[in-house]
């Protein structure tokens, strides 16, 4: 398998394919842990068409495709300026509110360069901090952002389904 990898923006357009591909990474990542019914209740109400051309839409939001050198995409980020959780400090915060690597293209440098393209974002949105909440319970994702400059200042709820859980919330300075 060639680790050619691209990075581009996402627009409008894109709705369909990010529902369809975030819908399967989600449940790819989390499906395995949690209740089947919770897990479709939630897939059907956050990654609706609609929803995702509405994020796409959005002046807050940016979405970012990583590609294979096939154009196929292998992990994808949406980040959001001027949200705040709790714990967060700064002024002028920016949310990682979704990154994510398709199982297989894992450990190949696909959320480093979705990371990196994500600071840079709210760099030039003159944001002082970016911050994302992740479930208690996912080591392997927990490491991958401390690796990447981000500690626990906070915790929050999640809703899946009827399944409350808790995910910690974890932040980095951009100054």
């Amino acid at each position: 398998m060639d680790d050619t990898q691209t990075v581009r923006r996402g627009t409008v357009a894109d709705a369909p394919l990010l529902a369809e591909f975030a819908a399967r990474l989600f449940e790819d990542t989390f499906g395995p842990d949690n209740d089947p019914a919770d897990m479709r209740a939630y897939l059907v109400r956050a990654f609706s068409v609609a929803r995702q051309a509405a994020e796409l839409a959005d002046e807050t939001r940016v979405a970012f495709f990583a590609e294979n050198d096939a154009g196929e995409p292998i992990g994808y980020a949406l980040v959001r300026r001027g949200s705040r959780g709790d714990g967060v400090g700064g002024d002028r915060p920016a949310e990682i509110e979704r990154i994510y690597a398709a199982r297989d293209w894992q450990g190949r440098g696909v959320g480093r360069m979705l990371m990196a393209a994500c600071v840079e974002e709210a760099r030039s949105w003159g944001c002082d901090v970016l911050w994302l909440a992740v479930w208690e319970r996912n080591p392997r994702a927990i490491a991958f952002y401390e690796k990447n400059g981000f500690s626990r200042v906070g915790r929050t709820t999640f809703k899946l389904g009827n399944d409350i859980q808790f995910d910690d919330v974890m932040a980095r300075s951009l100054t």
